[in-house]
């Protein structure tokens, strides 16, 4: 796994476009008790953004439940137990698995990815933070609010985030687009790749 201090620093000493690839967990393929309706789609486009090498620098974000719970999340650990105690639900899927050799993968036991003191931290350095991930009405749009009110310029990819239905998925996308310009940018993958194209 690379490790932070080698992440890719930019002529203007930002880690420049950030990829935020959220919790793609073998809980939310399709058919699994958490499923998304297009997770298994959703990780072949984000092999594409990778592979296109258009953002700066990649990081991976896991759901694990707190070891300590208060409040509310007690009750959440209590009724999720079974499918917190079962290893296999909370692994990486299959196709994360040649990227995590390359790249970091941050673990957090809130919605949000920026619960991660290290995840916050390194979004702070980057010029725009991009997400893509699961669950697009959870994890992704707590992410996304969390880096708003953070300061961070946020890019929602759109086609590259999963929901439990395709109306959760355009209701998130419609919150992304409300605070654009300033705040955010959604665009589509192969906007963001072309994008990045020189001269562009």
């Amino acid at each position: 796994m690379t490790e932070i201090s080698d992440m890719h620093v930019c002529a203007d000493g930002t880690l420049g476009d950030l990829l935020m690839v959220i919790d793609m967990q073998n809980v939310y393929l399709e058919g699994q008790p958490w499923g998304c309706v297009r997770t298994g789609e959703v990780m072949e486009r984000i092999k594409t953004l990778i592979d296109s090498h258009a953002p700066d620098n990649v990081i991976f974000t896991r759901y694990m439940p707190p070891r300590h719970p208060v409040g509310t999340w007690e009750q959440y650990n209590i009724e999720n137990r079974e499918i917190n105690e079962n290893a296999w639900m909370s692994a990486m899927i299959d196709g994360c698995g040649p990227y995590l050799e390359k790249y970091p993968l941050f673990t957090k036991s809130c919605y949000s990815s920026y619960g991660s003191r290290e995840v916050k931290a390194l979004a702070s350095r980057a010029r725009r933070v991009l997400l893509c991930g699961v669950v697009a009405e959870c994890c992704v749009l707590f992410t996304l609010l969390s880096g708003i009110d953070a300061g961070d310029k946020m890019v929602y990819l759109k086609d590259a985030c999963s929901g439990v239905s395709r109306e959760h998925e355009a209701m998130v996308e419609n919150i992304a687009a409300y605070y654009a310009p300033m705040h955010t940018e959604v665009m589509s993958c192969s906007e963001y790749i072309e994008s990045k194209k020189p001269g562009k």
